[in-house]
């Protein structure tokens, strides 16, 4: 086991695993995918190697090739869990499981909040009901294990797979739009495994840990991915996005210059972070497609208003109106969809486009309490450490975005937000 042990704890095993993801990305192998996860997450945990390689794979498996309806993915990811979940159970609870984490507490409330929901479910949405409680169970167990699995300075890792992350999302990207058949892109990005409204929520979430990784080492080739990354961010048309990332940009770059070590590195690597974007923005601009629907799109903003969505105003007050009718407890965890087709809506909307409506609708109050808590433990747990500050950006931008759009209930975003959360930088880690 020792050679496959050092494999794993190798600088060759995040590059192996996102190549891997690519090359069956591209073909559209999901199955050879999950396998390939699933083995490398049981030999992690049997050879010993850290735990933290377990990311690696986590990450590069959200963005394989997958049908976005949940009823096509369950039998594929049902199995790898049948696999990987004994062995990850033992995992957790050969030694001692220390409980005693404020955001575990935040997430249990969370999946309690769901628990209570069942109350209101009728027995036609009952499968829904206990989706969402399964799914909140999951929640927590993620954040418990990686928790309990973190070793020392491993979320300089977390950062490392930011940015392997963010890299690989913009080849699938360019790849996407070489073989582009239409004649204008506009809103039009599917991977597979995300939409452009997806897509731009994933890369909020990795631009600020990207960008902590290179101060973190100082590599300046990362500040040319950055570019690529914000470059994308600007294609995916996410005016949700375009609204986090505008707001926190200049608080973000503010408090990293107060707080850098090396200042004059700093000043070099922001200028050169915005030539990067400049020239991958003007390239994009060059290509007619991309410009066409990048103009179109702003003036069809621009006539209606950028936040003036009669359909998305429509899709609140439903929300609203379900709320009113489960005032405490909601119609249920992730019965948005169901009760929306049962509005007259269309059949693929899965949520109210609003974390606070979508928790009050289907969890009530008290869903939206224990969200709240949720949140502030956030916030109150990550202070201090540059990673950490680097998670409260995350975290805010999912916050704004999520006003428009869905953020906190996407399956995506959790994963990669708790993942965060668990290797936060302890209090007594920071010197």
């Amino acid at each position: 086991m020792k050679p496959i042990k050092n494999f794993f704890e190798s600088k060759y095993f995040p590059p192996v695993t996102y190549l891997i993801t690519l090359v069956c990305w591209y073909f559209q192998l999901q199955t050879p995918a999950i396998i390939y996860s699933a083995l490398a997450i049981a030999l992690t945990i049997i050879s010993g190697a850290k735990r933290i390689n377990i990311v690696t794979v986590v990450f590069a498996g959200l963005i394989n090739y997958r049908a976005t309806s949940y009823e096509t993915n369950f039998w594929p990811l049902l199995l790898a869990g049948i696999f990987i979940l004994p062995l990850a159970v033992y995992d957790l609870v050969r030694k001692k499981i220390n409980f005693n984490n404020p955001l575990f507490i935040a997430l249990v409330f969370c999946f309690l909040a769901s628990l209570f929901s069942l109350i209101n479910i009728t027995g036609e949405f009952l499968i829904y009901g206990v989706i969402g409680i399964l799914q909140a169970f999951a929640y927590c167990y993620l954040f418990l294990y990686f928790w309990n699995k973190k070793e020392k300075d491993d979320y300089r890792r977390i950062g490392e797979n930011a940015v392997y992350l963010s890299l690989a999302i913009a080849l699938q990207i360019i790849i996407f739009l070489i073989q582009y058949k239409g004649d204008v892109l506009g809103k039009r990005i599917e991977l597979g495994w995300s939409a452009s409204n997806s897509l731009a929520m994933v890369y909020l979430l990795l631009i600020p840990l990207a960008f902590y990784a290179y101060l973190d080492t100082g590599k300046w080739h990362l500040l040319l991915i950055l570019g690529i990354d914000i470059a994308a961010l600007f294609l995916t048309l996410s005016k949700g996005a375009y609204l986090a990332f505008g707001i926190l940009l200049l608080p973000f770059f503010v408090y990293i210059s107060r707080h850098v070590k090396n200042k004059s590195q700093f000043r070099k690597g922001i200028l050169v972070l915005f030539s990067a974007v400049l020239i991958a923005v003007g390239i994009m601009f060059l290509i007619p497609g991309i410009r066409a629907g990048l103009i179109g799109y702003l003036k069809q903003m621009a006539e209606r208003g950028w936040f003036n969505d009669q359909a998305r105003i429509k899709i609140y007050r439903y929300g609203l109106d379900v709320f009113k009718e489960f005032p405490l407890f909601g119609s249920g965890a992730y019965t948005a969809k169901p009760y929306l087709i049962e509005g007259g809506f269309r059949a693929e909307l899965k949520h109210y486009h609003n974390y606070v409506i979508q928790n009050l609708a289907t969890l009530g109050i008290c869903g939206l309490l224990a969200f709240g808590y949720f949140i502030f433990q956030i916030f109150n747990q990550a202070r201090k450490h540059p990673y950490n500050i680097a998670v409260i950006f995350a975290a805010s931008a999912m916050l704004i975005h999520g006003l428009v759009d869905n953020t906190w209930h996407n399956p995506l975003i959790m994963i990669i937000m708790l993942i965060y959360l668990a290797f936060l930088v302890c209090p007594k880690e920071i010197d």
